[in-house]
């Protein structure tokens, strides 16, 4: 994988710093948005009631003061200073209001505001009514043909003008300023795990795989795992590769002697003891060539079956395949070769791989079954497993010993007459790992020889 040397790095602080203020400024925005739409909304309701509750109650001081114009004013002029004292008490500016007692369309009385120095105008008084900066409202005492007239002005309008959005706006200016240095302190502090781990990870050498050590972070542990279980797959792998390099030294060493050996016995003088040592250098070479197949075998099917790439096969063609491939052995060692298998069983799998399972299988029963013998290769399908099973009329392998079968170079004295390398069943057990199956040795036919069992899955995707 490349990387472009000229693209800016990426900070994860810088962008959850960054989304901790987004978010801050995304609250900031909805509370805003929400007191503006209370002004908007429940403040003007709550306006007009109050705007209702004074004109009833100048309709009162009316109702007592309408025969004097003077009385009448003094009264309205009374309550006005309650109104003022009200608010005050609030904290806050007392609203505008212009206020008009009537008797058969005369105005007796009026209280008007002073807007002398203000981005305010009167609301029409000829056509009585609220608009978008005044709230009205109208009382009457029809008895008495008195009627008070009242508008007042709309709450809110100072929110949405330059001073009041300066109101709304320092909370911000001055809070991010200050909450910058103890959002960037505590990120620090937060990250600090993170980048020791960084830091245990580029101070070991390239041969040190030990797990890191557990972390008491919930966030962090998916990390940790991670990487441990990287370091134990790299572990494995880095053993897999020491092993085979042992193995060929080991196996190796035996056939290159002999060709070595037999090649110095070519210079001999007698005829005979040059054909014996051409036969031994044949002999030599084809056990080294087999040796090194069955070796690369072994170390294929020691890869992680999650490396393995698969693809859909007819397993029974394959395995028609394979025999057909080893009819030549079985010619000239006189062994007989059969397949019982359905038409078709379909099945993902890796070719390479189930290739090495199938001849070490059907290799290792010819060799090991006797002239005229016969071996059978049986493919069955019960819906939940798929079972292949190979079967000859060798000699056969004791139970207590068929565990021991499966460790490497292993092999039992009466198969020295093979010449085998002990790796046969070895490669069959981890090519079958590699697809979820099983391998069991079993009783061949009415007792005799031995029978290889691979059980696989029948999952088909």
């Amino acid at each position: 994988m490349t990387v472009n040397a000229n693209a800016a790095p990426r900070s994860l602080f810088r962008r959850s710093l960054g989304a901790v203020f987004a978010v801050l400024f995304l609250c900031w925005l909805f509370l805003v948005a929400r007191e503006l739409i209370d002004i908007r909304v429940l403040q003007v309701k709550n306006g007009q009631a109050e705007n209702m509750l004074w004109a009833e109650l100048a309709l009162e001081r009316a109702r007592d003061t309408h025969a004097d114009a003077a009385a009448l004013a003094q009264a309205l002029q009374a309550l006005e200073g309650m109104r003022e004292r009200e608010w005050r008490l609030k904290g806050h500016r007392t609203p505008f209001r212009l206020l008009q007692v009537l008797r058969r369309d005369v105005v007796l009385a009026e209280l008007r505001p002073d807007l002398s120095g203000r981005d305010r105008v009167l609301p029409q008084e000829s056509v009585p009514g609220q608009d978008e900066r005044w709230l009205y409202t109208e009382v009457s005492d029809a008895p008495r043909e008195l009627v008070v007239r009242r508008w007042q002005e709309r709450p809110g309008d100072w929110h949405f003008s330059l001073a009041g959005l300066s109101y709304y706006a320092r909370p911000l200016l001055y809070g991010l300023p200050l909450l910058a240095l103890p959002l960037w302190l505590l990120f620090r502090l937060g990250f600090a795990p993170l980048q020791r781990i960084g830091a245990q990870i580029s101070a070991r050498s390239a041969q040190d795989l030990t797990p890191l050590p557990a972390t008491r972070y919930v966030e962090l542990a998916p990390l940790v795992n991670a990487v441990n279980s990287l370091m134990a797959r790299l572990q494995q792998r880095l053993d897999r590769e020491h092993e085979f390099l042992a193995d060929a030294a080991h196996e190796l060493k035996t056939p290159l002697a002999v060709i070595q050996l037999s090649a110095e016995g070519l210079d001999q003088a007698d005829p005979r003891a040059r054909d014996e040592a051409r036969e031994r250098l044949r002999l030599g070479v084809q056990r080294a060539t087999h040796t090194v197949h069955q070796l690369l075998a072994l170390a294929r099917s020691g890869a992680d079956a999650l490396d393995l790439s698969k693809a859909r096969h007819d397993l029974v063609d394959l395995v028609r395949e394979r025999i057909a491939l080893a009819g030549g052995l079985a010619v000239r060692r006189g062994v007989e070769l059969a397949l019982e298998a359905p038409e078709e069983i379909t099945m993902w799998l890796n070719r390479e791989s189930l290739c090495s399972l199938i001849d070490n299988l059907v290799d290792n029963a010819i060799k090991y079954s006797p002239a005229g013998g016969h071996v059978t290769v049986t493919l069955a399908e019960d819906g939940e497993r798929v079972q292949l099973t190979c079967s000859d009329e060798g000699p056969g392998i004791p139970p207590e010993l068929r565990e021991r079968v499966f460790e490497r170079f292993v092999r039992l004295a009466a198969d020295q007459q093979c010449h085998g390398s002990g790796l046969g069943l070895t490669i069959v057990e981890r090519a079958a790992a590699q697809h979820g199956a099983g391998v069991e040795l079993l009783d061949g036919p009415g007792g005799r020889g031995l029978t290889v069992s691979v059980s696989f899955p029948a999952a088909r995707g």
